[in-house]
């Protein structure tokens, strides 16, 4: 069995399988090198489940904040290539969901010896100027450190916008899939339905429904999705999700791209609008899945 992480490639560009794993012997671990725009960090910090040493790292990236978890199994351009998994945060939140909610699945990417990367513009500007800029800016900078041959996208609520238009729009190479829970995909049907504007989609966009339907993900069409690989948990109905109401984001994504995807799956939970505790590991188990 590869010790390497079900991530990790190696320079033929094969991805490894290994659930057990528990990454490289300590012996080859190192803390990561001051990485630029850093703004803090702790280091030396052990997962939970995979007792793996990473560093949890505070970045500014062109003025916007990221959140990092380095394996400390990693090193900075390395022939190897390695995995990433980019984390979408709802908007009432910040890159530091992932020391939040994100943390455990998070720790679970780091098990596997992938990089953990959460933005700050994710959920709180949508698809705006300001959060795509952010998530192109982020991958330059990624790319300049690691050798990342393979990104995942992990969207919760509202950050499931900028991780649609993510994908759809290939704002980053090498996306292998997204992984969607209780996710936003239908910017438009939000402004209309949220008339409190509580979800501050209509601040995002200084309230100009033509620059809302510029970047919405509803409005890309099927082909760019053809081979994707989706797979959203929406609420079932006898359990309403009336924040996100599935019928007009995830399920409504998968009708649209089922016939030209990769792969194209729904799980049902009965928590509403909470993400359901199965979904990390299901993560990981779907992602190991899109590995291959």
């Amino acid at each position: 069995m590869d010790r390497r992480g079900f991530l990790t490639l190696s320079t033929a560009g094969a991805a490894t399988l290994s659930f057990g794993a528990l990454g490289a012997p300590a012996a080859f671990a190192a803390t990561a090198p001051k990485l630029p725009g850093e703004v803090s960090r702790l280091s030396n910090v052990l997962t939970q489940k995979g007792r793996k040493l990473y560093d949890n790292i505070e970045v500014d990236i062109g003025g916007d904040r990221a959140r990092l978890f380095i394996p400390q199994t990693i090193s900075m351009n390395s022939a190897t290539g390695v995995g990433a998994v980019w984390f979408y945060h709802a908007a009432s939140s910040s890159h530091n969901a992932l020391n939040g909610g994100y943390k455990y699945p998070g720790e679970l990417v780091v098990d596997q010896n992938s990089i953990a990367i959460c933005i700050n513009a994710g959920g709180t500007q949508y698809t705006n100027s300001i959060a795509t800029t952010a998530q192109k800016n982020a991958w330059t900078y990624l790319k300049a450190l690691y050798t990342v041959r393979r990104n995942f996208l992990r969207a919760t609520s509202f950050g499931g916008s900028l991780g649609c238009y993510t994908y759809g729009k290939k704002l980053i190479p090498y996306i292998r899939g997204l992984y969607m829970v209780n996710g936003l995909y239908d910017n438009e049907w939000l402004y209309a339905y949220d008339t409190k504007n509580q979800a501050h989609v209509g601040d995002a966009y200084g309230n100009d429904l033509t620059l809302i339907k510029g970047t919405n993900p509803a409005r890309i069409s099927a082909t760019p999705w053809t081979n994707s690989r989706v797979k959203v948990l929406v609420s079932d109905n006898a359990h309403p999700d009336n924040i996100v109401v599935p019928s007009r984001n995830g399920l409504a994504l998968i009708n649209k791209i089922k016939p030209v995807a990769a792969d194209a799956q729904v799980m049902y939970h009965t928590l509403g609008h909470e993400t359901p505790g199965f979904a990390h590991t299901d993560m990981i188990k779907t992602f190991a899945q899109w590995s291959v």
